[in-house]
């Protein structure tokens, strides 16, 4: 009861840009991994680290104090204001970023505007889901990155499968090499560690049925990939690690 006046009091004292920019933002290049969290009165940011930091915007340019620090580095910080050049879509929801200095480098980027992880992926799918929910079911011992994500919907009746390279089934064998392009082992360690680690994610709305996902899926060559998980709502996912996902079996992982 007192938190929400106070908030509303704080937005009173933001400008019309700022006001359209309050919400969560997710990485569309990077899956979400950088993140912004615009509050009337706080940024939060998320990359490889976790910053609260005051800010303001105008037009066109973002402003607010960024804190570098190295990794194991505990006392080494240096303080940089950062002045960030933005463009914001007509229907507000991607908010982009132009001439960003990085480590040296100049990169653009651009961010999904979403309530949380799991409708950013939905947004950038087009696949409309929502997951199902069961406290029992264990959190994936297996790193993100190695999980080729698919996602699932039941519109009118008709269900639909797309990857996240947006293709169909028919062109699994496909989606698998370029997945594992993209990851470029770095030695052989990675190498081997790519191999036991790959693993599909399916999104799959709460409406499918898992007899239904392991019909979708038997397209799956044996020698390609033998983990499947069915992704379900879980309330801490913000890091992405660690989602909730049950085993689902296929042609590759029935033996």
């Amino acid at each position: 009861m007192i938190l929400l006046p106070a908030l509303a009091l704080l937005s009173c004292g933001q400008n019309s840009f700022e006001k359209k920019l309050n919400g969560k933002w997710y990485g569309r290049e990077n899956d979400g991994f950088t993140r912004f969290y615009f509050y009337p009165d706080s940024l939060i940011s998320m990359e490889w680290n976790t910053q609260n930091v005051k800010w303001t915007a105008n037009e066109s340019k973002i402003e607010f104090d960024y804190i570098e620090q190295w990794p194991y580095q505990t006392f080494i910080k240096d303080t940089t204001a950062m002045i960030l050049e933005y463009a914001l879509s007509d229907n507000n929801n991607t908010l982009s970023f132009i001439k960003v200095k990085d480590s040296n480098m100049g990169r653009n980027f651009n961010l999904i505007r979403a309530d949380n992880y799991f409708e950013f992926l939905s947004k950038i799918s087009g696949v409309p889901f929502k997951l199902p929910y069961d406290n029992k079911i264990q959190r994936i011992k297996l790193e993100g990155s190695y999980g080729l994500k698919f996602f699932i919907e039941n519109t009118n009746g008709k269900t639909t499968i797309v990857s996240e390279f947006g293709n169909g089934m028919d062109y699994i064998n496909k989606d698998v090499i370029n997945f594992k392009r993209n990851l470029q082992p770095l030695d052989r360690y990675h190498q081997r560690k790519l191999e036991s680690e790959i693993h599909f994610r399916i999104f799959a709305d709460k409406s499918i049925s898992d007899e239904e996902i392991e019909k979708l899926i038997q397209k799956i060559p044996e020698s390609e990939v033998k983990k499947v998980f069915r992704i379900y709502e879980s309330e801490n996912y913000y890091n992405f690690e660690t989602l909730a996902g049950k085993p689902i079996k296929t042609i590759a992982n029935k033996k």
